[in-house]
């Protein structure tokens, strides 16, 4: 049991280094008139109004810390974000809806778009940028309507397609997307980014709101009909990709806009260093897998136990982020099933380990965990785990032995960390 303790530790530190108010003020700071961004510096008083804009999982938070960095510099606002706590002064927040988008989502993004068409090119803005902006805010291409777009939504996630898969798809269906959202806009900008993708990637994050997409409507087509689900899309869906197809409907931008800066400030990457950092610290030998997490949530708890009798360290961590194939109506997520996969080897090979996997965001699938931690200790004899894992409810599996995760919404998302320990 103790190293399922120190397992939580070492994940809650990778987790606190993430969290807006621990890193914002290292790379946004305000002398003066002078606004430092790592190696770039705006005069404020050379701009008529400072705006503050963003959207994600981190929007919220992340604002909070711009408005104690910035005070009374800040002309006004919007954030569109999944919750709201009310304490924000001249930031308007909206919320939206994660991870299928609601009329919530079209209504925030209605009036973000609007709110940053007011800009000129005297005004200077700041965006704060984070995974789920995807589905909170969202301006589907006529005609999609919400409700096709929700249905689209619905089938890529149940079809197991890559968040990168996903996005493509959804750059291509957007009047947002893809660097769109940027055109709306004549003022500079600075987009400050807390990643959720494995290798950072600035087309991917958030869909690319304010940067660029080199990816085609061609390609969007295909990636649906690769997991045969082209033809099961509405019509209006299928309509919109063919016309993007046969160049009827103009690409997004494929070369982001000089006046818009992005500057990336957190990532899995350096939640997984801290993790690394704090489990050596805490006397361990640690070996950190370069190689991300991803692919089927299977077949990475496979890849992941291999490393584990390759591997000498006392200690192996892993960030990234897989994919489920789900079957069952169960309750949990990918890292809660990654957890039951994982305790059910453990069982049977009665390995002396302890596994851990969790999303910093706090929210793991449909549940209110943000993941798991089990050992020899977790296994229930009275409960038939395979009859768990074929019905996708790690989530009422784990409940029962203590095991869950369960953070609430973070305010940051950096995607997933594992962290497997030797011993007891």
């Amino acid at each position: 049991m103790a190293n399922e303790s120190l397992a939580l530790s070492i994940f809650s530190k990778a987790l606190e280094s993430s969290l807006p108010k621990n890193f914002m003020h290292k790379h946004c700071q305000l002398v003066g008139d002078i606004l430092f961004f790592k190696d770039t510096r705006y005069d404020l008083s050379k701009y008529k109004n400072l705006y503050i804009f963003g959207s994600g999982k981190a929007a919220y938070t992340m604002a909070k810390e711009a408005e104690n960095i910035l005070e009374d510099k800040i002309y006004k606002g919007l954030i569109v974000s999944p919750y709201d706590e009310g304490k924000l002064q001249n930031i308007e927040v909206l919320l939206g809806s994660h991870p299928i988008p609601s009329q919530l989502s079209i209504d925030a993004a209605t009036a973000l778009s609007e709110m940053m068409s007011e800009c000129n090119e005297n005004d200077l803005y700041i965006y704060l940028l984070s995974g789920g902006s995807s589905s909170l805010m969202e301006l589907p291409i006529s005609p999609i309507d919400l409700s096709e777009l929700q249905e689209t939504t619905s089938l890529m996630l149940r079809n197991n397609l890559e968040i990168h898969e996903i996005n493509c798809v959804r750059k291509h269906l957007s009047m947002l997307k893809g660097g769109r959202l940027a055109q709306m806009c004549k003022a500079k900008g600075i987009v400050l980014v807390v990643s959720d993708i494995i290798d950072d990637d600035l087309q991917s994050i958030g869909s690319a709101p304010l940067y660029a997409d080199k990816s085609t409507f061609i390609e969007a087509k295909e990636i649906l009909q690769a997991k045969n689900i082209f033809e099961k899309m509405p019509i209006s869906v299928q309509t919109v990709l063919q016309k993007g197809v046969d160049a009827e409907i103009e690409e997004s931008p494929s070369v982001p806009l000089e006046r818009v800066k992005h500057i990336i400030i957190a990532s899995n990457k350096q939640a997984i260093e801290q993790a690394t950092f704090t489990a050596k610290s805490k006397g361990l030998s640690v070996k950190k897998i370069n190689e991300p997490m991803q692919g089927e949530v299977g077949d990475m708890v496979n890849k992941i136990f291999k490393i584990l009798h390759a591997c000498e360290e006392e200690c192996i961590i892993f960030g990234g982020e897989c994919t489920v194939d789900l079957q069952g109506n169960g309750k949990g997520g990918r890292n809660q099933h990654a957890a039951l996969l994982a305790l059910k080897k453990i069982q049977a090979q009665a390995l002396n380990v302890t596994f851990l996997s969790a999303g910093t965001d706090g929210i793991d699938g449909n549940s209110d965990a943000a993941g798991a931690v089990v050992s020899g200790y977790s296994y229930q004899s009275n409960l038939k785990i395979d009859d768990y894992l074929k019905n996708f409810d790690s989530y009422n599996y784990l409940k029962q032995s203590d095991s869950l995760i369960i953070t609430g919404p973070s305010g940051t998302n950096v995607i997933d960390i594992a962290i497997l320990i030797k011993g007891e």
